[in-house]
């Protein structure tokens, strides 16, 4: 996350410096970690036998805070770099690139409510309240590609190469 965003928001705009993003996700981990709550020490981890129950117990808030994370986590930024790097070898429009953020905001639902369901099952409170800190930042990172894409798409996007989507890069 933040890889192309913030790089171009600092480089090529002026909507914050480098400073004040650095008190605003600060602040916003503070804040979430002060409104975690205390983990159950006494949870214990029920395996699941299939992806079907996988999805269902972390989407109710019965699996393991890292098993709930770190998949998806993964997942999301691998993909969020290949639209990027898709975007850099002109082999997608702005629309395209749009298209792939979109198909991915449910999952990004999925994810971020059964982090937070399953914040509860972790060992530390600091590890619950990083995975939901990251979890709203994934949502921060989704707003400063859409601010890119439709204030700045000069910045990030070949628009020489657009015909199709002229429009976007005016």
């Amino acid at each position: 996350m933040f890889i192309n965003t913030l790089p171009i928001i600092f480089t090529y705009t002026s909507l914050f410096s480098i400073f004040e993003a650095s008190i605003f996700f600060t602040a916003i981990f503070f804040l979430v970690y002060v409104y975690t709550p205390e983990v159950n020490k006494n949870w214990k981890v029920k395996p699941s036998n299939s992806f079907y129950n996988f999805l269902h117990s972390a989407w109710d808030g019965n699996s393991s805070l890292w098993i709930a994370f770190w998949p998806f986590f993964l997942l999301v930024n691998i993909i969020l770099i290949y639209i990027d790097y898709r975007i850099m070898n002109l082999t997608y429009t702005i629309n395209s690139w749009k298209t792939a953020h979109g198909m991915m905001f449910l999952p990004i639902i999925w994810w971020t409510t059964s982090v937070w369901r399953c914040s509860k099952n972790s060992r530390y409170k600091f590890y619950s309240g990083a995975a939901r800190t990251i979890t709203i930042y994934l949502f921060l990172e989704y707003f400063l590609r859409f601010i890119i894409s439709s204030l700045y798409p000069s910045t990030f996007f070949d628009c020489r190469l657009l015909i199709l989507a002229h429009s976007d890069c005016l």
